[in-house]
């Protein structure tokens, strides 16, 4: 891994993470406006790591049916099967790339073998082969990954948990040394409160990944700010071409009053290739 990690961060184009969605990839058009959004991240002479999750709620549908057809699918299965919707979209927007005249490449979870260890519905990401990150950003400036799967040590498909993808990115992030990391949301930041019960609430401009977690709201998986805070990663939440808000003040904030909220005291503590083109489906 570090020298995959030496080769990434060598690159002379910074580097940048970009996680999107379900809700931002919640049909057609959002793939179209994605595919737009990572042309113009390459015209400003950035290479593009595209993480992206499942369009819309093609998840919960792919979950329900498993439990319809077994009151009980096995965990292994459960992650093959909803793993195929992040396969699909890693496929999509790549379609919406081409459309848009962005060369990219594509790996598949297998391909890209992201690590993990624990219960197979939510491990927790230990490694992953930088080397062929750095190969096949070598081969484009945009490489498309699934968020939320990964594999454990037996090679069963595992999962990350609702709102991995989250995560993923965080993770991959920090593996590769990346200039900048960003999760693209239907919302543009992390807001004191839900704004959907508080109207004229503006984004905060910034925020600790402790606050963050206090304030909760679903924004950001928070196993994904855990990891954040252990790493001290900081990132941006936003919207489509927003401002959003940076997550990484280091500064602890406490949670009163913040709705649901938990102590900072009780905050859980986290659990502690070669320069040819890899393949990968079209």
């Amino acid at each position: 891994m570090p020298g995959g990690v030496t080769a990434v961060a060598a690159a002379k184009k910074p580097l940048h993470v970009v996680k999107f969605g379900s809700s931002v990839l919640a049909a057609p058009e959002g793939y179209r406006r994605v595919g737009e959004h990572v042309r113009e991240e390459v015209a400003r002479g950035h290479k593009v790591i595209a993480v992206v999750s499942a369009m819309g709620s093609t998840t919960d549908a792919l979950f329900d049916t498993a439990k319809a057809v077994a009151a009980e699918p096995p965990d292994a299965l459960v992650g093959a099967l909803l793993a195929t919707g992040e396969e699909a979209s890693v496929a999509l927007l790549r379609i919406a790339l081409a459309a848009a005249g962005v060369s990219s490449t594509g790996l598949t979870a297998g391909q890209l073998s992201l690590r993990t260890r624990g219960a197979l519905r939510d491990a927790e990401p230990v490694g992953v082969d930088t080397r062929r990150i750095a190969a096949a950003l070598a081969c484009s400036d945009v490489l498309v990954v699934p968020g939320f799967v990964g594999v454990d040590a037996t090679g069963a498909p595992s999962l990350l948990g609702r709102g991995g993808s989250d995560l993923t990115a965080l993770f991959l992030g920090h593996a590769v040394g990346a200039a900048e990391i960003r999760l693209v949301k239907d919302v543009d930041g992390v807001f004191p409160a839900d704004p959907r019960r508080n109207r004229g609430l503006v984004p905060l401009a910034t925020v600790s990944w402790d606050r963050a977690r206090c304030i909760g709201g679903g924004v950001v998986q928070d196993k994904a700010l855990r990891f954040a805070a252990r790493h001290r990663l900081g990132f941006r939440v936003a919207a489509m071409g927003g401002r959003g808000t940076w997550v990484g003040d280091p500064t602890p904030q406490p949670c009163a009053g913040a709705s649901g909220a938990v102590s900072l005291g009780r905050c859980p503590p986290l659990l502690s290739s070669s320069s040819a083109c890899p393949t990968s489906r079209p």
